[in-house]
Parts: C-alpha cells; structure tokens; sequence
C-alpha cells in the first residue's frame, strides 16, 4: 500500500460526520458485499503510456445538443468591434453612427483600416477557434456569450464535458474523471476509475490524451478547480499534459444568464430550478472522499456506486446547461 492510500485509510477511519452518510455506507457495503467491481461498475481496464492501468467506463447520455450555426457566429464575432484595440463603448457607439457595423468595414476607415486588416488575418479564413479566443479573453469577460459561439467554429467531436472526483480540495489526488464528447443524439462519456491510488497516473494519462485531441473543453468551475487540479497532480507525478485547449466554463455563463432568478449558482441549484433536473438517491459531494476512501479500505464496490453515478450526472447536467444557454444567446430571455 503506498503511503497515500494509507492516508486516505486514515480519512475513512475518523468518525462519521453525519448518521445518513454512515447508514448510506452501511446499505452499500452489505449489498454488494459479494459483487466485484465488474459486477458493479461495468467498464474494462485500459492501460496508460507509462503501463499501468486504470478502469474505463463507458455510457451514453441521450443529451439532445445543436451547435451554434458556423455562419451566424462568423457574422457574430466580425460585428464585435470592440476587438480592436483602442476601440471601448463609446467610439463603438460613434463608429456605428457613422455606418460601420462590422470589422471587415473599418478596411475602408482612415484610422482603423490597419487594426482590421491584422485582425482578420490573424484569425484565418475560415477562422480559428483559438485565435478568435485568443482575442475574445484581452477585451470581453469570460462570461460574454460570444465565447460559447466559438462551439460554430469546432466539430462537435472535439467538443470535450470534463467533471473530476478528487479526495478534497487544494490539488487532492483524483481518482475518477468523467469525459464527454457530442455523438449522434447524444453525449458518448468515458469515466477513468483509479481502483487504488496507484492508479491515478494512468488515469492522468488518459484524461490528458482525450485532452490532446479536443479543441475545446467545457467545464463547470473548471478553471478554478478542475483544470487546476489537472495541473498540479500532472506536474506532482511528472505527468505530460497537452496544452490547454480553448476552455469555456459554463458557471461564468450561468453566473450571467441566471443571477437575477437563482439564489446561487451551484450546478445542483441549476439542476433543480433551472433544468429541471431532480437526482433521486444522490450522492452529496461533500460524501464522496468518505466513499471512496471506505472502498479503498473494504474492498467492497458498492461506495463507488453513487460516486459513479454522480460524476456520470455530472457531465449529462453541464450537456444540458450548455443547451440551455445556446437556446437562450438565440432566443433571448
């Protein structure tokens, strides 16, 4: 056992927080108290590049999901002309007067022709994902709607939903990683189970190499917790990571799109009252370190169950607030 399970059987063994968690934990263990976790979980090892191994898990999610048109968020980005440099409101305001409604006409003003001329360049014909958010993150907040427009100029099959399970917060080990990808009428997730902590550098290699072929990753307080947290367990076992690709996160939208009829903005609290989502026999995430650490020291599957289940929720719920807020830039309130 290394010395981080030995940890993690230390947090197991503190006194219940509370009589639900402990009788939740009771009920799990003594139904699958003959099960493996074939049995359980479902899923196939895979092994990582360095060969150790971790258990994938693989469903499906019947998420309908329609990406922005790739004309209409063309037309969408060139008609921001607070992209340039030196441009605010109120010149906005001025140049829209004056008859320039869009990027591609200021080529032909005195001042701005050189500004429009570089920028048009720079993001490419047709334009790219990166390059036009490269731009989008110096001059717009990150919960502006043109970022979730930058979906237009993907194949939804590069689109990447990512939800971890860690063992706290603070760069705590991850043990299960959910990811999601758009296909056919739905949401095709793979979840990467570490079966000991030993496990969660393969795990961390199979998160990074679904990381390397997505051109955007679509999260949930992902920029500060998610992909944090990749970062400093990657570099704490000198794991590579690819390069971040462009990355929405969708609390920031649901921040701006919802504060006025939502009392917080907690993807439990958008389930519920926003998406009409109701989790029955839900697994609160302040339990899931208790779960994991009890299978670690039983052996037994059944904490991983709801934990599982969870994270699966996870990604399908962030599926459907991204629809949510596509039909909303649309349709408006």
């Amino acid at each position: 056992m290394s010395d981080i399970d030995r940890i993690v059987g230390r947090l197991s063994g503190r006194d219940p927080r509370a009589a639900p968690t402990k009788a939740r934990l009771e009920t799990l263990l003594a139904r699958y108290a003959e099960k493996g976790l074939k049995d359980a979980l479902g899923g196939a090892p895979r092994e990582g590049p360095s060969g150790g191994e971790c258990l994938a898990i693989e469903s499906f999610l019947p998420v309908s999901l329609s990406f922005p048109d790739v004309r209409s968020a063309e037309e969408a980005f060139l008609s921001e002309l607070r992209l340039l440099f030196g441009i605010g409101c109120a010149r906005d305001h001025d140049l829209r007067q004056e008859g320039y409604e869009s990027i591609p006409s200021l080529l032909g003003h005195p001042r701005w022709c050189e500004a429009a001329a570089s920028l048009i360049e720079d993001w490419g014909s047709p334009l790219d994902a990166e390059r036009v958010h490269e731009t989008l993150s110096t001059w717009l907040p990150t919960s502006h709607p043109l970022f979730l427009q930058l979906l237009a100029l993907v194949s939804p099959a590069e689109a990447l939903f990512l939800d971890l399970e860690t063992l706290g917060l603070g760069g705590a080990p991850v043990f299960l990683a959910a990811l999601g990808r758009p296909e056919g009428d739905g949401i095709h997730v793979t979840q990467y189970l570490a079966r000991s902590l030993d496990e969660e550098v393969p795990l961390l290699e199979q998160v990074g190499a679904e990381v390397a072929v997505s051109s955007i990753l679509l999260t949930y307080n992902g920029k500060a917790f998610d992909w944090t947290t990749l970062v400093e367990r990657s570099a704490y076992y000198g794991v590579s990571l690819p390069r971040p690709p462009v990355h929405v996160d969708l609390l920031h939208h649901a921040r701006r799109a919802f504060r006025d009829r939502l009392n917080d903005v907690r993807l439990g609290t958008v389930e519920a009252e926003l998406l009409h989502i109701r989790r029955l026999d839900d697994l609160p995430s302040e339990d899931v370190p208790e779960h994991y650490a009890t299978y670690l020291e039983t052996g037994n599957p059944g904490p991983l169950v709801p934990v599982v289940r969870h994270n699966r929720q996870d990604v399908g719920s962030l599926a459907l607030l991204l629809s949510r807020l596509l039909w909303q830039a649309d349709h408006g309130r």
